[in-house]
């Protein structure tokens, strides 16, 4: 038996009987579309003809949605094409009609309209572009003050995912309560639950409708298809006449290639990303694919960050020395401030790792930028590596992030990581010391030879004056020791210890010790103040691990003696 499908005509051609920002409800920016044209007919009968001409009827009504804070709505090429014919036999008679579409009309239901400020709740449409073979058209609308349904990434949903339809099925129908007649009548929009049941690909094997259980009749076409989040995720285009509940939509990733072909996406409220081949960063052990336009901006060779300007998305990856499970990271990373400055709540996403990932959990949050009302989400990954984690995240606005959700997932199944921490640190007596040439003169500061300089300065004490020149550098298999510099103009500080610490270092009292803990490690800080002769005060600082504490101060020692050797500076004492 062959299945048929019901396209445009059967779905929604039936015959007549603020500020702009995203729509609150997806309703809001879903639209009645009216056609207005005349009707021309030719019967014949035992060879005589005659006509009848109609003029200014509606001649057929359909569905479409506000895509763009500009005006511009998404629906299906069948609900607004110029023309149609019909052939009607009736035993010997035979009538001919034909439909010219003469004016569109997209409407906003009245509530939505009146809370929008919107002088009437219909506007005259224009059809920017079309393609009937993706049965796609984009209409304009112009005005302001537009709410707009913003749209989210087909290529990222599965089968089971809950989706609404939205629509005017059957038109002023279904206003059975109100004189379906009246010209200005806009009806409610109708919504019905479902699920998406299947992806169907086309020959080629790429993605073409999403199958959806929702309850579809003629004049849905063209609605958009949302997630429970309510970004549209396709736009419905026909259902299967010998069945209930298997319709299909349009995906949305689908419309946007065609929004582009046109020129159209720059009118969109997010910029879509698209994903480069795998890059290696060598000097920081990561490999992943990044979107198009993205780079690695950060210095630190434990961190990995990207402008947030492309697509208002970025991405942020550290290498953390932590005991805790990838599981105990995600909750520091989702429910504090721990790596993100406002803290987010989990999204119930079901994300399974891919095959050959190294990623041992993947997931993804939500929550508010801090003092804004702007929604932001979060997708991360945490790449496992034993002692050393990466805990990965693109972070950027939610519509942003809804755009381009394919693209953020397929980069973050991608990231590939190398331990970084090899070797034991090298004996402190060993160490060759210089100053590196760029550095030279006042204020220089010396560094073990091939260690790694990396921007930091010491821990900030009270009392203290912005230095004139700072320094940081780590050996180059580690990244758990740290030594941190800063120089002053003598006359400009008077350094005192017992601000920065009531705990004295190991090197008398113009030293000072700190202890703090992060993800489940414990860390000392050893510092000293130091006068170089009369011109300059400097402030040397090494930071490790509570395990490495011993090296540490042995590090610190010779750093002292290394500078007063060479001349540089008068004492110990400030």
């Amino acid at each position: 038996m062959r299945v048929m499908l019901t396209l445009a005509v059967v779905l929604s051609f039936q015959p007549a009987h603020a500020e702009a920002q995203r729509a609150l409800s997806p309703a809001d920016a879903t639209v009645f579309i009216r056609l207005v044209g005349s009707i021309h007919v030719e019967v014949e009968e035992g060879g005589l003809s005659r006509t009848t001409e109609l003029d200014r009827v509606e001649i057929g009504t359909g569905s479409g949605f506000v895509v763009s804070p500009l005006g511009y709505v998404l629906t299906n090429d069948h609900v607004v094409n110029s023309s149609e014919q019909y052939l009607v036999t009736n035993g010997i008679q035979k009538a001919r009609i034909t439909l010219k579409v003469a004016r569109i009309e997209a409407c906003f239901r009245p509530e939505s309209a009146t809370a929008r400020g919107l002088s009437s709740p219909c506007f005259a449409a224009s059809v920017m572009a079309s393609n009937a073979e993706l049965d796609l058209a984009v209409l304009f609308i112009g005005g302001s003050n537009v709410p707009y349904v913003a749209l989210g990434d087909s290529d990222a949903v599965t089968a089971g995912l809950p989706a609404d339809a939205l629509g005017y099925p059957f038109g002023r129908d279904v206003e059975v309560g109100k004189v379906a007649t009246a010209r200005d009548l806009v009806p409610d929009v109708t919504t019905t639950p479902g699920a998406i049941s299947a992806l169907r690909a086309d020959d080629a094997g790429e993605r073409r409708y999403l199958q959806v259980t929702n309850t579809l009749n003629p004049g849905n076409s063209g609605g958009p298809l949302v997630d429970r989040d309510g970004y549209a995720v396709g736009v419905i285009r026909m259902k299967l006449t010998r069945a209930v509940g298997i319709g299909y939509a349009v995906p949305i990733n689908i419309a946007k290639d065609f929004l582009e072909s046109r020129g159209l996406d720059q009118a969109m409220p997010a910029r879509r990303l698209r994903l480069g081949g795998f890059q290696g960063i060598e000097r920081k052990g990561v490999g992943l694919r990044l979107p198009d336009g993205f780079a690695d901006t950060s210095p630190f060779r434990s961190r990995i960050e990207t402008d947030a300007r492309p697509g208002d998305i970025a991405l942020r990856i550290d290498r953390v020395f932590s005991p805790w499970t990838p599981k105990r990271l995600e909750q520091a990373m989702v429910g504090t401030e721990t790596f993100e400055p406002v803290a987010m709540a989990q999204r119930d996403v079901r994300i399974l790792p891919r095959p050959g990932s190294q990623a041992a959990l993947i997931g993804a949050a939500e929550g508010m930028a801090a003092g804004s009302n702007e929604a932001l989400r979060m997708d991360y990954a945490v790449v496992d590596l034993g002692a050393e984690k990466l805990v990965a995240r693109y972070v950027g606005t939610a519509e942003a992030m809804a755009f381009n959700e394919s693209v953020v997932r397929d980069s973050l199944a991608s990231l590939q990581g190398q331990k970084l921490l090899a070797g034991d640190l090298a004996p402190v007596e060993t160490l060759a010391w210089s100053t590196p040439p760029a550095a030279a003169g006042p204020g220089a500061v010396p560094m073990p030879a091939g260690w790694i300089a990396e921007p930091g300065s010491p821990s900030l004490c009270p009392g203290l004056a912005k230095p004139a020149t700072v320094a940081s550098a780590t050996p180059p298999h580690q990244f758990t020791v740290v030594m941190r510099a800063a120089v002053w103009p003598a006359a400009d500080v008077v350094p005192d210890a017992a601000a920065c610490s009531a705990r004295r270092g190991s090197l008398g009292d113009a030293s000072y010790a700190l202890r703090q803990a992060w993800l489940g490690v414990s860390y000392v800080v050893d510092g000293v103040f130091i006068r170089a002769g009369a011109a300059q005060v400097m402030q040397l600082e090494v930071l490790s691990t509570d395990q490495n504490s011993a090296y540490a101060s042995a590090l610190l020692a010779a750093w002292v003696k290394t500078a007063a050797a060479r001349g540089s500076y008068g004492g110990q004492g400030p």
